[in-house]
């Protein structure tokens, strides 16, 4: 007799995730047989008792960067910050331990609601840190701060910055803040720079225990989209050391937004997916959008209101910066990383070499320009855009034509949600549209943006179900997904995001990758306690074992 037999558990069983009580038998790392508790299960090994646990798919992060979220634990955590004065006092602490040619970052900043002072400029942090270079990330990972050698080792100004992505101040000298692709230049190097400052072996440890966080989580697989060549390896190397499914897509090695690699520069290994390249139709904060005109009347009425509540002006300011122009569909803010022949060619040539695209397009008129470069290429290999946080019905229509699948990250809601409701984007536009992609038959995956967004699972799956806000709050009512189909897109729609055929879910004959969680995956307060990877239990909290 070999096998193991889970039973006394609730088992979320099928391709539509349903839960029901039910034993299953795990054997030669697959779903061997699936049974009522009435049922006498075939011979088996051993037996593990899961009295009120539920146990569903292993989940699958097809977003999340694995790569930049191992830094956490080696850069300062700037989450808690609340104004100018206390990053420079840790940027001040930090740069007393560090050597003089040190990078100083760090990550998880978030100054858009800080009520004192705005960001320290470059001046205060070459100050600060003693010369040394400095970069602080907001937690977008799309915008930060450099020192004034921060800049200088990271490259900039550009010789050209037509999108404006380092801000330069009244006499035209950089402020340190900078955006998109400045922000992804200093971002990679500031990284490299902290890796070449570690032990033989430091990165690979941080690698190694954040793959064990996401397998903590019960991530049975995970991708992280756009890594530089140099990085590719390491990941490779992660393979072998942990049992998360790992893969990723090729991304820019001057960072992010920058132009990915030429199609024969990309390497056929992308671990456990087929090979892959990220490509950007918008940025973050700068995302490119069609509005309609009531939406920026409500943007307009929102930014009066904060610039009242809190005397400054800075919404109003940051309002005015948006380059907006009146269209016949509506009011354009069109900051397009790229024309449309340019992403048309990228798409093209990286197509016709078998590559899946993974496009980011956050806003709906990025997400028009990106449909429109898949309607000319065709790619063979597929394509997943990622984001599209705020859509029109002709938008998803042409979504759901392309054939593309894609990734969205409702664990954005506690955060951005606020925004999209003062804004008056939703009604007009359809937030976070998982419920309407998924009734046009879109292959829509729930995934983290690890560490833009939470990494668990469990939030984010009870986030697509119930779109609540800490404060109670609804956003758009309309896009809630019900259960089943929020744990089909957690864990089995993943998938079709990576490039890889979809799997069955709990079934026989499925591979035997499972979470179990310690009650209802809904229920708030429930956590996972045990995760198996190709029928082992790799990871357990609790003595589930039998």
């Amino acid at each position: 007799m070999d096998g193991v037999v889970l039973r006394g558990a609730t088992v979320w069983a099928g391709a539509d995730p349903a839960p029901r009580a039910a034993w299953l038998l795990v054997r030669d790392g697959v779903v061997a047989a699936l049974g009522a508790p009435g049922e006498e299960p075939p011979p088996h090994a051993r037996a593990v008792d899961l009295p009120g646990h539920h146990v569903v798919p292993g989940f699958v992060d097809a977003h999340s960067h694995l790569g930049a979220s191992a830094f956490l634990p080696a850069v300062l955590d700037g989450s808690a910050w609340r104004d100018a004065s206390e990053a420079l006092a840790a940027v001040r602490a930090a740069a007393a331990r560090l050597p003089p040619e040190r990078w100083v970052v760090a990550m998880q900043m978030d100054h858009d609601d800080w009520p004192g002072p705005t960001l320290p400029d470059a001046g205060a942090l070459e100050e600060a840190a003693g010369g040394r270079p400095v970069l602080l990330a907001e937690m977008s990972l799309h915008r930060g701060v450099l020192s004034e050698s921060g800049l200088r080792r990271a490259g900039l100004p550009f010789p050209a910055d037509p999108a404006g992505d380092v801000v330069r101040g009244r006499g035209g000298a950089p402020t340190g803040l900078v955006w998109e692709s400045a922000f992804g230049r200093a971002f990679y190097r500031a990284l490299r720079g902290l890796a070449a400052g570690m032990a033989s072996d430091g990165l690979a440890t941080l690698l190694e225990r954040e793959a064990w966080r996401h397998l903590r989580l019960g991530i049975t697989r995970a991708h992280e989209p756009g890594v530089p060549p140099d990085a590719a390896g390491r990941l490779a190397a992660l393979r072998g050391r942990t049992p998360l499914r790992l893969s990723w897509s090729a991304g820019a090695a001057d960072g992010l937004l920058a132009p990915p690699p030429a199609p024969e520069a990309v390497s056929p290994d992308a671990g456990d997916a087929p090979p892959s390249v990220k490509l950007f139709a918008d940025g973050a904060h700068r995302c490119a959008l069609c509005l309609p005109v009531s939406a920026v009347v409500g943007a307009t009425g929102a930014a009066i209101r904060a610039a009242l509540a809190a005397r400054d002006v800075r919404p109003l300011a940051r309002l005015a910066a948006e380059p907006m122009r009146l269209a016949v569909d509506g009011v354009h803010v069109p900051w397009l990383r790229l024309d449309d022949e340019a992403l048309r060619n990228v798409a093209q040539g990286h197509g016709a070499a078998g590559h899946r695209l993974r496009i980011h397009a956050l806003g709906n008129l990025a997400a028009q320009q990106a449909v429109r470069a898949l309607e000319a290429v065709h790619p063979a290999a597929g394509a997943t855009l990622e984001h599209v946080m705020a859509l029109r019905e002709r938008d998803l229509d042409a979504i759901a034509a392309s054939g593309a699948a894609v990734s969205l990250q409702p664990g954005f809601i506690p955060h951005y949600g606020g925004a999209l409701l003062a804004r008056g984007m939703v009604g007009p536009l359809r937030a976070l549209p998982l419920r309407s992609l998924a009734a046009r038959g879109v292959a829509v995956s729930i995934s983290s943006d690890n560490p833009c967004g939470p990494l668990d699972p469990l939030h984010n799956l009870r986030l697509a179900v119930t779109r609540a806000m800490p404060d109670g709050r609804v956003v758009d009512a309309r896009e809630a997904l019900e259960r089943s189909a929020a744990l089909h897109a957690a864990t089995i729609a993943g998938a079709a995001a990576i490039g890889l055929p979809t799997p069955p879910g709990i079934a026989p004959g499925a591979p035997a990758d499972l979470a179990v969680c310690d009650g209802d995956p809904f229920a708030p307060a429930t956590r996972v306690v045990a995760t198996w990877v190709d029928g082992r239990e790799v990871w357990s909290a609790t003595a589930v074992r039998g």
